[in-house]
């Protein structure tokens, strides 16, 4: 085992069950490629800077490009080192056995799998925000395939007034949306390069910082090397913005479980994204759906997990730090992964028109339109609200619907009630009639929706 350290210690080899309680190979394995691209860089800047001769960084850069070549075709083996660090340079000193003992001037392993780590992290945004905008489109395209499709809206899960099905969708692509802004904002404090901060105070040698954030597309250098190397601000952040991902994914789940049963069979998914039941022959279970909502206890624990982590250490490093990328990793790895599945399974849902249709029949989901209608008649709206709850009451008490009252009962409960109140009873006629920008009118959501593919068209 190659180690980056020794010097004051006797002995050459770590106690084997100090080193598996201690190694993080098996976790950081995942930076190898970050680790080598970010040395490639270091090794140019000591060359640069006059540390090695050029001769010694074309030994190291040959080296370091071959074992990317290993890395992205999967044959490096890094068992049985202390971390990815002592790989990668185990590696390169078979190589260039020389060249590899000043590889690592001027550089402490602190800054180096901080920076290693933000790397991964920056890379880990662009891709996701590429999944959400995918996924986006899905969206877009279902609202755009149903746009004439009427279902009742809910809250506290009761029937509450018409809504367009492809309003509903467009509250997701929202969502989505804010998400993709999230991630863009924590990319600002991502985007930092700590590399010349050593282990916390920096370093005599006159290192060039500016070559290593340029040659790695940072935007900018760390101020303060003590919080350069202490700093997981930014990981907690990031895992933050995945977790609230997970809960719009887990919500726009808990939607499509629901219009999915029998109760609501206002929507279908593809086979592929359901499963069967061992017992019961005829059951189709949306065990995808459950699964993404179930799974967003992990994401949210791991929040939980790196606050209490942080929360108790000193300043500059720790070794407690080396608990953090187990959290950052699983939690890219499951968001990734969901977002690539609800992008098809979308693709499969289809509606059930005729369902929604029969859910929209009881005359009570049309009470604010008539309580509105009687605003429109200059009836104070608490006047109206009550008028509209006194027809509702006789209703249930009489077990009939609005529609079934005549006109001159109907009449008794405001003068302001004209005969064409029964227009209003009708979910083409609710939706049309919303003039709130925003609303589930179909002119406001076909705009949305024209909105949504321009910006998504690339």
């Amino acid at each position: 085992m190659t180690k980056l350290w020794g010097g004051r210690f006797s002995k050459d080899e770590m106690d084997p069950e100090v080193l598996k309680f201690t190694s993080s190979l098996s976790v950081d394995k995942i930076l190898a490629q970050y680790d080598c691209l970010a040395t490639k860089v270091h090794v140019q800047m000591l060359e640069k800077c006059k540390y090695i001769t050029n001769d010694e960084k074309d030994a190291l850069v040959n080296a370091l490009d071959q074992l990317l070549e290993k890395i992205e075709n999967g044959t490096f083996n890094a068992e049985g080192h202390e971390d990815i660090h002592s790989a990668v340079q185990a590696f390169v000193t078979g190589k260039a056995p020389e060249a590899s003992k000043k590889m690592h001037t001027g550089r402490s392993r602190n800054e180096q799998v901080v920076n290693d780590v933000r790397l991964y992290t920056k890379d880990s945004i662009a891709f996701l925000v590429q999944l959400i905008e995918n996924l986006q489109k899905e969206f877009v395209n279902l609202a755009e395939n149903n746009l004439e499709v009427i279902i009742p809206g809910y809250t506290h899960l009761n029937r509450a007034q018409p809504i367009l099905f492809s309003h509903l969708v467009l509250s997701y692509v929202e969502g989505l949306e804010r998400d993709k802004g999230r991630l863009l904002d924590a990319l600002k404090r991502v985007s930092v390069c700590v590399m010349g901060s050593g282990a916390l105070a920096g370093s005599a040698l006159d290192l060039d910082r500016k070559f290593v954030a340029d040659k790695l597309k940072f935007e900018k250098l760390s101020a303060n090397s003590i919080d350069a190397v202490s700093d997981r601000d930014f990981i907690v952040e990031f895992v933050s913005a995945l977790s609230l991902i997970a809960v719009h994914l887990s919500r726009i789940s808990e939607d499509f479980i629901l219009y999915s049963t029998s109760e609501f069979a206002f929507l279908d998914m593809g086979e592929d994204y359901c499963t069967g039941s061992s017992l019961m022959p005829q059951k189709k279970n949306p065990d995808v759906l459950e699964l993404v909502r179930g799974k967003t206890a992990h994401v949210i624990g791991s929040v939980n997990s790196l606050l209490v982590l942080l929360k108790g250490l000193p300043h500059s490093y720790n070794r407690d730090l080396q608990e953090d990328k187990k959290h950052l990793f699983e939690s890219v790895e499951l968001i990734v992964s969901e977002l690539k599945i609800m992008a098809g399974l979308v693709k499969t849902i289809e509606l059930n028109k005729v369902n929604a249709a029969k859910a929209l029949e009881g005359d009570f989901i049309y009470a604010t339109d008539i309580a509105e209608y009687l605003v429109r008649k200059d009836v104070p709206f608490k006047d109206a609200h009550d008028i509209v709850g006194n027809i509702i009451k006789m209703c249930m008490e009489k077990n009939m619907m609005i529609s079934d009252i005549p006109f001159s009962e109907l009449r008794a409960f405001s003068e302001s009630l004209e005969e064409d109140i029964y227009e209003y009873l009708n979910p083409e006629k609710s939706i049309k009639m919303k003039k709130t920008s925003g609303s589930t009118n179909p002119e406001f959501v076909a705009k949305e929706i024209a909105k949504w593919q321009k910006a998504l068209k690339r």
